[in-house]
């Protein structure tokens, strides 16, 4: 089955089974839907990451391409290099997932922030504009991405991120050796369903109740929806959100079991 038609019958599911806001009888959820969800609030910090990601897609120099998991079939695959604006357009967080990502920070104010795939920076830049007192640690597989993104952050006057760069296989038990117990996880790379299931189970060594595990692209693929009900039916995790591109967890105990599909 292609790509394409696994993302369309994911897509029809989701459809089906979204939820209004009349039928979310759960109270923690609600205020997430309301307050993070549905908050239309223009905030100053969207312009800051609006004019870099302006200024990205119009750089046409080239650099070297080191791309793990789905997203690598966003270009052909003898394609070595690839110009820094196409990445900016395919690759970085869209702009509605990334002030999302934004309030949702800001909603739950969580210190110390873990995220597997810094790409060009711009979803790291959200987070740290978010919470600009927190501690981030991104994982980024490709060196001269990795550059950019460090000289983005500079842009953005954030010195509260620290990329490692290199494979997450390899990189991920020293991200965690830095950071043990992370408020916030974002898996933004290799949208693969063994790779995922894994980073999950590592994660799952350092969480606390009060950590939220945020999935981007969880119906990319058959794979990944196939990771995405995995997770959600984990002894552990306790209320699962899903809004089709993207799935939150969290694993607070006093919370009952539920799964919501919410559209977004």
């Amino acid at each position: 089955m292609s790509r394409k038609v696994e993302a369309l019958i994911g897509y029809l599911k989701h459809s089906f089974g979204v939820q209004s806001k009349y039928h979310i009888h759960s109270p923690f959820v609600f205020d997430f839907y309301s307050k993070v969800l549905q908050n239309g609030q223009s905030y100053p910090q969207y312009r800051v990451v609006n004019r870099l990601r302006r200024e990205l897609e119009t750089v046409s120099r080239f650099i070297k391409r080191k791309d793990l998991g789905l997203r690598v079939r966003d270009f052909p695959s003898d394609q070595r290099f690839v110009r820094v604006k196409d990445i900016a357009r395919s690759s970085s967080v869209s702009r509605k997932k990334g002030e999302l990502l934004f309030r949702l920070i800001r909603h739950y104010k969580p210190s110390a922030i873990m995220e597997l795939g810094t790409s060009l920076g711009i979803s790291a830049i959200y987070m740290g504009l978010a919470a600009p007192e927190s501690t981030i640690l991104t994982i980024e597989g490709c060196i001269d991405s990795a550059k950019i993104a460090r000289e983005n952050f500079e842009k953005s006057g954030l010195h509260n991120i620290r990329i490692i760069t290199g494979n997450f296989d390899d990189k991920l038990s020293i991200a965690f050796d830095e950071m043990a117990v992370p408020d916030l996880v974002f898996i933004d790379g290799n949208q693969r369903k063994e790779p995922t299931l894994d980073y999950f189970g590592q994660i799952l060594q350092h969480i606390h109740p009060g950590t939220v595990l945020i999935i981007d692209d969880i119906h990319s693929s058959g794979g990944m929806t196939e990771a995405w009900n995995t997770i959600r039916c984990h002894s552990r995790v306790k209320v699962t959100i899903d809004m089709y591109q993207m799935g939150i967890v969290f694993f607070k105990e006093e919370l009952s079991k539920e799964d919501f599909i919410l559209r977004y």
